[in-house]
């Protein structure tokens, strides 16, 4: 594991979300709904006055799974679907770490489907974070576990046959304790990860987006709020 930035020691009170901003160049695409959930994810570490030095980001591939790069905490970037797998490791070596775990639909229901099944039946104490924009975007769009029927995509280019996966339906089955739904430009979406960090065992949240430029307003802010507030 490597520190984000400078060390840190421990952690006063009144910190804000520069306090977790590393001053790397964020390379998402412009307009990204990533840049939202980072803010997100530093404003509800600020208000729960998280200690860097004792946050861990662990991540697999895919667009998502850059953040832990902007993280000025620790943080572990995984190889493809091994997140979840990893930052089990990590809370069980160290109980006393807040650990996040940072996926996309692709990464985490494709080839990390099995390490995410174990992830949430074994209720260890890590906070799984899933960016769903319904696409594979990193690797130049092919369709996901999440694409919807009829989605075109170089690998669909007529238009995808598959049911897709429902994330939060999946926790469910897999035994989930906490799971709860966000959006990427949702005001509440601070309060959502801080419930998350609450919980004492394994919380999963699915946060919907779009990829501006492979699946462009397939997620629309109406459809986000009805998707959110549905089972």
């Amino acid at each position: 594991m490597s520190v984000n930035g400078s060390t840190a020691t421990a952690t006063a009170v009144n910190l804000t979300r520069k306090d977790y901003e590393t001053g790397q160049e964020v390379r998402w695409c412009p307009g990204c709904g990533d840049y939202g959930i980072l803010g997100a994810v530093q404003f509800a570490l600020a208000e729960m006055g998280a200690d860097p030095a004792n946050t861990v980001f662990v991540s697999g591939i895919g667009c998502a799974a850059r953040l832990p790069y902007y993280m000025n905490t620790y943080g572990m970037h995984g190889i493809h679907g091994r997140a979840p797998a990893l930052a089990t490791g990590v809370a069980m070596a160290n109980p006393s770490l807040d650990v996040w775990v940072i996926g996309g639909d692709g990464d985490m229901l494709s080839i990390g489907g099995n390490h995410l099944i174990h992830a949430l039946r074994r209720n260890v104490n890590i906070k799984i974070l899933m960016f769903n924009n319904e696409i594979y975007g990193l690797t130049k769009g092919q369709y996901s576990p999440t694409s919807r029927v009829g989605t075109n995509s170089p690998t669909s280019p007529l238009g995808s046959v598959d049911r897709p996966a429902s994330p939060a339906a999946f926790a469910l089955g897999a035994g989930g304790r906490f799971i709860a739904r966000g959006f990427d430009v949702s005001k509440n979406l601070p309060d959502v990860l801080k419930a998350a960090h609450a919980h004492q065992g394994a919380a999963f949240v699915e946060i919907f987006q779009n990829c501006i430029v492979y699946n462009k307003d397939q997620i629309g802010r109406a459809s986000c709020r009805e998707r959110v507030s549905s089972p």
